[in-house]
């Protein structure tokens, strides 16, 4: 609750006029042998840790108020230890909202770089939805870097006919390049994964963007899911940490690929092709897709992240309420140091076939005669052309791909 602006408040610090106060009253008590107009200097001083420019001017005035009215009381305002104190005051409190006005605009300009700053990461990294197609789903990112909402990994997801597409991913490196790198490869995930054919497409689209940022060598590993409405999961792995499969029956899976898939970005350097892993969901199956910064997350003594015996944790309740134990038992595992390392983690439930879904993924829409759009994109009726084709004067023009 707001609590009301008093006239105190609006012109000086409160707990600074408490105080001095309470000085004058003890200084009074104590007789002309004590004096403790020094002391009051000290006010406008702390005034300017936390409030404005106008408070701090109005803590000194009535700082200077109380402390001529003591002065005058104890017969020093014309002397050497009464003067002294009363310049030290003005000095003081000069300077002290001098600090305060410098202090406020840094407040300002922090706070409006903070929001750019807020804004931006959302756009790299997006709120999820809560349901996408057949799965459930919630995400968690933590960074590593103080004051960082995001760093290095990623995580997305993209509704396609039929089912979802996701990733998570993780780029070589910290700092503001692995951030720009993360944006590069999203964009070319957003990109392909609602229309292309297969998930290898989808990563050849992310390595073919890395290969055409060209300033840095980094690489990037990544694993796609594809979830179909009858429970198809396909996993198409680049190097990454595999999934974790938790059955709803109990007990706990590690979706392994077939082969150690090379990440993306070193597709030149030998075999390419991703590793692939194929299973099929019963409702209420949970897989969770996190990056190493979960499993990788140590102790005090170097031990890692029990994540396979601690997964349990990721059964309780929603998902959202899952991926928050699971966060706590992480920082507790790590206490008293924080994670060294970014952490994104993407929880999914294969709630089952849409019930309303037609043959051809539009939720209450029977499948017409001719569909048109892309194979995969969620636009059945998609008005806008696809592929090109000659046209009768020579130049091209546009058709549709049924």
């Amino acid at each position: 609750m707001t609590q009301p602006v008093t006239p105190v408040s609006r012109y000086a610090d409160g707990a600074c006029v408490g105080v001095l106060l309470a000085i004058a009253l003890v200084d009074v008590l104590a007789g002309p042998e004590v004096t403790l107009l020094t002391l009051f200097a000290a006010a406008p001083a702390f005034a300017a840790s936390r409030a404005t420019e106008r408070v701090v001017v109005g803590t000194g005035l009535f700082a200077g108020a109380v402390a001529v009215a003591l002065a005058l009381h104890e017969r020093l305002l014309g002397s050497p230890e009464g003067f002294g104190p009363l310049l030290a005051l003005g000095l003081v409190t000069a300077f002290s909202a001098a600090a305060a006005r410098s202090r406020v605009r840094h407040q300002h300009q922090l706070t409006r770089m903070r929001d750019v700053v807020g804004a931006a990461q959302q756009t790299i990294i997006e709120p999820l939805p809560a349901t996408a197609g057949p799965a459930r789903i919630a995400a968690s990112y933590e960074s590593a870097a103080d004051a960082a909402q995001i760093g290095g990994d990623f995580y997305e997801v993209a509704p396609i006919r039929d089912g979802v597409r996701l990733v998570v991913g993780d780029v070589q490196g910290k700092g503001l390049s692995a951030v720009r790198t993360a944006a590069v490869v999203l964009a070319a995930f957003r990109e392909s994964a609602p229309v292309a054919s297969g998930l290898e497409t989808v990563g050849l689209k992310m390595s073919c963007a890395l290969a055409r940022r060209g300033a840095e060598e980094r690489f990037v590993t990544a694993v796609l899911a594809e979830l179909s409405d009858d429970g198809t999961l396909t996993l198409v792995n680049y190097g990454h940490t595999a999934p974790l499969v938790l059955p709803a029956v109990g007990g706990v899976a590690e979706a392994a690929p077939d082969r150690p898939g090379m990440p993306l970005g070193l597709d030149t350097l030998g075999e390419s092709r991703p590793g692939l892993h194929h299973r099929t969901l019963a409702p209420g199956d949970r897989m969770l897709l996190h990056t190493d910064g979960l499993d990788e997350a140590r102790d005090t003594t170097g031990r890692f992240y029990p994540l396979a015996t601690r997964s349990g944790l990721l059964r309780a309740g929603s998902l959202a309420t899952g991926l928050e134990q699971l966060r706590t038992d992480v920082h507790r595992h790590t206490a008293p140091a924080s994670p060294a390392d970014d952490s994104a983690l993407l929880l999914l439930e294969y709630a089952g076939a849409p019930p309303s879904s037609s043959a051809h993924g539009r939720p209450g829409t029977a499948p017409g005669p001719v569909q048109r759009g892309c194979e995969k994109c969620v636009v059945v009726d998609c008005p806008i052309p696809t592929r090109l084709r000659p046209h009768p004067t020579g130049g091209p023009s546009r058709e549709h791909r049924a």
